[in-house]
C-alpha cells in the first residue's frame, strides 16, 4: 500500500471515529523526542470528524498536531490543536492552540526553553490568550524511553476574556476584560516509550503564578495521554488534560477539564 493510500484511508477511518469533548483549555503542552533522536523530523498529525447520529446537525472537527526538528543539541516544536463543535450552524465549542517551542542545551542537563503561544477557547470566554516566556529546564533522565524533567522561569502573558461563560446574565454585555502582566511558572514532565511498538505514557504539569487586580492567582494545567499502537504508523490515544485557576478573570467555574480520544498517524 503506498503512502497517499494508506493516508486515504486513514482519513475514511478517523471519519468513523467520534470524539469526546468537555470544555477546558491547556495552557502548555509538551511531547519532546530526545536530541539525540535518530529521526531529524518527526510529525504526529490527529484528526477527526464526528457527527451526533440523534442529531445531525451536531458537528464536531478535530485536530492536532506536532511537528519537530532536531539539530545538533538544539529541537524545535511546533504543536497546533483545533477543536469546534456546531450544531445547526450555532458554535458550542471553539477551541484552539498553537505552541512553537525550543529546546537548547546549555550544558549535559541543563536546558533553555523559550516558547510563544497563542490560544483561545470560546465556550469559557477566552478570546485570546498570548504568552511569550523562556524556562531554564533540567533533565534527571532524557533518553530515548524516558524524559524526567523539572523548570521554572518567567513569561508575558495576555489575556483577553468575554462574559459569554458567566452564568449571571446581567452580567454577559459587560465589555470584555484584557489582562497583560508577567508571570512565574514551573514545569515538570515524565514520559515513557516503548520505541519497538510506539505505547506511549505523557503527563506534563504547568503552574503559573502571577497578579489580578491586585491580588495573587495560581493557575495550574494537567496533560496526560496514553497512545496505543495499532500498526507501525497508526495509533490511538486517550488524553485528558484539567486547569485549576483560584482566581478567574471572570467568575467562571475555578475547574474545568477536557477528555478525547484520537487516530494518530505519524512518519
Amino acid at each position: 500500500m503506498t503512502l497517499k493510500s494508506s493516508f486515504i484511508l486513514l482519513l475514511f477511518i478517523v471519519s468513523l471515529l467520534g470524539c469526546i469533548q468537555v470544555q477546558a483549555q491547556i495552557l502548555n503542552t509538551d511531547q519532546t523526542p530526545t536530541l539525540d533522536s535518530i529521526k531529524k523530523f518527526q510529525t504526529k498529525i490527529a484528526i477527526s470528524i464526528s457527527t451526533d447520529q440523534q442529531k445531525k446537525s451536531l458537528v464536531d472537527l478535530f485536530y492536532s498536531g506536532d511537528f519537530t526538528f532536531i539539530g545538533h543539541n538544539n529541537a524545535t516544536t511546533l504543536y497546533t490543536k483545533i477543536d469546534r463543535v456546531t450544531n445547526g450552524g450555532q458554535s458550542i465549542q471553539d477551541i484552539g492552540t498553537f505552541q512553537l517551542k525550543n529546546n537548547r542545551q546549555l550544558f549535559k542537563k541543563m536546558y533553555l526553553e523559550t516558547f510563544v503561544q497563542q490560544q483561545w477557547d470560546g465556550g469559557l470566554g477566552l478570546e485570546s490568550r498570548t504568552l511569550l516566556g523562556v524556562n531554564l529546564v533540567h533533565y534527571f533522565k532524557n533518553t530515548s524511553t524516558e524524559d524526567i524533567f523539572l523548570g521554572a522561569g518567567i513569561f508575558e502573558e495576555k489575556e483577553k476574556w468575554n462574559w459569554s461563560a458567566v452564568d449571571d446574565e446581567s452580567l454577559t454585555h459587560n465589555p470584555s476584560i484584557t489582562n497583560n502582566n508577567p508571570k512565574l511558572n514551573i514545569t515538570s514532565k515524565y514520559s515513557v516509550i516503548n520505541p519497538i511498538n510506539n505505547f506511549e505514557f505523557i503527563i506534563r504539569a504547568f503552574n503559573q503564578t502571577g497578579q489580578f487586580q491586585h491580588s495573587w492567582s495560581n493557575r495550574t494545567s494537567v496533560f496526560s495521554t496514553i497512545q496505543l499502537p495499532i500498526s507501525k504508523k497508526i495509533n490511538t490515544s486517550f488524553n485528558i488534560d484539567f486547569i485549576y485557576d483560584t482566581n478567574p478573570i471572570v467568575p467562571i467555574g475555578n475547574f474545568h477539564y477536557n477528555y478525547y480520544q484520537t487516530l494518530s498517524y505519524s512518519f
